[in-house]
């Protein structure tokens, strides 16, 4: 996916900005800045607490939270884990409590695979007795660890097999016996764990008996090799990376039984490029689903499979004439015959309540606006708790409504950006809000009165005191009558007679938004610096983008670069029509897809920009992978005008100077390739651009944010 996690700057309603100025360093290197993350890793309900993962500055520990007094405890201390031969924790993401809270699994020294997948040596904890095992008792690295429901057993992959560890018996089983690296079982591959965001691919039945999984077949698939250059020779490692247009993985859907290793393999329907990005147990006996997705993406259906006979039924289905983007879980009901899933059918994302038996679905929420996602259904009060954007576009609600259909009720508190984790029981929710002033607060409450009991992290840092800027939302308008949303930043001592340089910050990708009220972190710091520096920075939304409805979504169809590169330059032009505009000095950045349109607009619309940055940018679409391109642009085959013109090469005999071009060349995402692509063409026609290759970094820079922006810094002052 090329992500809208990237998008850094967001509307707020913060204080004006005194003198006092922010340096690169404060945000970069030193520790004034810095923001505890808060995680959930388990309820302990019985306990009357809840185990919280707090990544700090120093380190990240697992701490056990007394819900009633606020008391807190670690999990257990580093002594206690290098004792037991653990030397490092990694990562602190990948803990997880068997259901009986007995029983912890830890991860041991380890390592990421790609964006969410890490493997490692997992240990597991037992809470009674104080003692600690390996899981396995080799060297091999385990992946994707996950108790039963009946907390006896441990599943996981390893060497893309599937295991199961018996804690009574004390006994290992290997469930599969193909697994390779072009086979993988349980585990998803790259292009699934990247674009569906799945990486266990197998689910414990209800009564811990069996477990169903999916099989990836990518021996076929192309390998694409990401070259490091540091070693003394240098090493490769190989991606399968299916391009538009190429073969994906062939997929099998398996239940394999825990006690006898036998696997069944069921029939995923007539058509063999598909996607199934999701499977399920529905809580009835012997029934599984999955989601089943054609290769356009224009059709999904959930479909019903009866483990006895292995038939299977479609009990819901969904279609758009652009695509259709995934509902999120379906929340299976008690009743045993019904469901409650997110569908676009209105025009804007709504929840809806449909029969497993078919028929037409009973809508929970309607109007124009968006529910964003369904967070859980206590079903013993008949409620729906969901986020969504009922009272705006640019900030993000909790919200509870009826099972059986009723006017929403907001949870939180109006602006900011708002989710919730709610405690078995729904007596109590743990909230995150933070809005572009306040970082992210998070604080326990009570669900029956939405009274705060005491806060997790306060979040108060002495040195944002006065130092964070205003933004000014508001509504860009078109010279086609079109309103985009829009904010604005302006510089401290604001003069509206003089003129200032201004720099866009772009992203624009389908269904993304950049313009809400939320915390932004070292990138919004960032723009906040650029500000005292005298700049003004400008955000603007595309048409495309998201919040506002499918129709408006839509448009990004077919020609995902039309829209950016349209709407940039109305942007531009707006930016020269303002008192304080020059319009002689305005630039642009944006990272991933905002790093594609920066490009595309420094050779679509040389005469309206100075300069540009462009981070880890796509340059050609036809170079990305199949899920992401084919879901915006459809199959290579009936869309090639529509390549064709998203393609910055194609438009690059326009491009007059002003790009800093950084990639990372262990990008497994958007690969190098299309930053060299874009050198080549740029060369070719000797034309002048900057350049920063980042050494084995891969898509998000994590490892060089200081160079990072202290290079575009200088870029940006010497050139705008």
């Amino acid at each position: 996916m090329i992500t809208n996690r990237l998008l850094p700057i967001i509307i707020g309603l913060a204080s004006t900005l005194p003198a006092q100025k922010m340096t690169l360093e404060d945000i970069f290197q030193n520790q004034d800045y810095f923001q505890e993350k808060v995680a959930v890793v388990d309820w302990l309900t019985a306990e009357g607490a809840v185990a919280l993962r707090r990544e700090r500055a120093a380190d990240t520990v697992i701490v056990v939270h007394d819900l009633a007094t606020g008391e807190e405890n670690p999990l257990w201390d580093r002594e206690f884990l290098r004792a037991n031969g653990i030397q490092r924790v990694h990562p602190l993401k990948d803990v997880d409590f068997s259901p009986d809270r007995r029983y912890v699994i830890i991860p041991g020294d380890g390592r990421l695979l790609w964006r969410r997948s890490t493997e490692a040596n997992y240990y597991l904890y037992d809470r009674q007795s104080e003692t600690i095992q390996p899981l396995t008792k080799g060297q091999q690295p385990q992946s994707n660890v996950k108790f039963s429901p009946d907390s006896r057993k441990v599943a996981y992959v390893m060497a893309h097999d599937l295991y199961v560890l018996d804690l009574d018996r004390d006994k290992t089983r290997r469930l599969t016996s193909d697994g390779s690296p072009g086979i993988i079982n349980g585990q998803a591959d790259w292009l699934y764990e990247e674009e569906f965001s799945l990486t266990r691919a197998f689910k414990w039945s209800p009564d811990s008996k069996s477990i169903l999984f999916l099989q990836f077949d990518q021996r076929h698939l192309r390998v694409y090799p990401l070259v490091d250059e540091l070693a003394h020779y240098p090493q490769i490692t190989s991606v399968r990376y299916p391009k538009v247009g190429e073969r994906n993985s062939y997929l099998r859907l398996g239940l394999v039984a825990v006690r006898r290793g036998r696997t069944r393999w069921f029939d995923l329907g007539p058509q063999q490029d598909i996607y199934v990005p999701r499977i399920f147990w529905t809580g009835r006996p012997q029934e599984a689903a999955f989601y089943r997705l054609d290769r356009r993406q224009r059709n999904l259906e959930l479909v019903l499979l009866d483990l006895r006979t292995g038939r299977t039924t479609t009990a819901a289905r969904q279609s758009d004439p652009a695509w259709v983007d995934l509902p999120g879980k379906p929340q299976f009901l008690n009743d045993g015959g019904s469901f409650i899933w997110t569908s676009e059918q209105s025009g804007f994302r709504h929840i809806y309540r449909h029969s497993l038996e078919g028929g037409q679905p009973q809508p929970l929420t309607f109007g124009e606006w968006e529910v964003t996602a369904i967070i859980t259904v206590d079903q013993d009060r008949g409620e729906v708790y969901f986020t969504g954007k009922k009272d705006g576009t640019e900030q993000q609600q909790v919200y509870v409504v009826s099972v059986e259909g009723s006017e929403p009720r907001r949870l939180t508190t109006p602006g900011g950006w708002n989710t919730i984790d709610l405690a078995p029981g729904h007596q109590n929710y743990i909230l995150w809000r933070s809005t572009a002033g306040t970082p992210p607060q998070v604080s326990l409450h009570a669900t029956a009165s939405g009274e705060r009991v005491h806060w997790l992290a306060e979040h108060s840092i002495p040195a944002l005191k006065g130092r964070v800027p205003a933004w000014d939302l508001f509504t860009l308008p078109t010279s086609d009558g079109a309103k985009l949303n829009a904010a604005l930043l302006k510089p401290p001592n604001f003069d509206p007679s003089r003129h200032y340089p201004t720099l866009i910050y772009t992203y624009g990708g389908p269904g993304s938004q950049a313009a809400r009220d939320r915390w932004a972190g070292e990138r919004g710091l960032w723009h906040y610096y650029l500000s005292q520096q005298g700049f003004i920075i400008l955000i603007a939304d595309n048409r495309g983008t998201g919040g506002r409805g499918k129709a408006f979504t839509s448009l990004a169809y077919g020609d995902i670069g039309r829209w950016p590169l349209h709407d940039l330059q109305e942007a531009a032009r707006w930016i020269g029509r303002q008192s304080w505009g020059d319009p002689e000095r305005i630039g642009l950045w944006g990272w991933s897809f905002g790093g594609y349109a920066t490009a595309l607009a420094l050779s679509g619309a040389a005469d309206l920009f100075k300069m540009g940055m462009a981070v880890s940018p796509v340059t050609d679409f036809r170079l990305y992978d199949t899920a992401w391109t084919e879901r915006y642009m459809g199959l290579l085959a009936d869309n090639a005008a529509g390549y064709a013109s998203t393609n910055v090469l194609e438009h690059v005999e326009g491009y007059r100077g002003g790009l800093l071009l950084i990639h990372g060349t262990g990008d497994d995402n958007v690969h190098a390739q299309n930053s060299w692509q874009l050198i080549e063409a740029l060369v070719d026609r000797n034309q002048p651009f900057d350049l920063m290759f980042y050494p084995n970094q891969r898509h998000s820079l994590t490892d060089v944010r200081y160079h990072l922006y202290q290079r575009m810094t200088r870029f940006l002052r010497a050139n705008l």
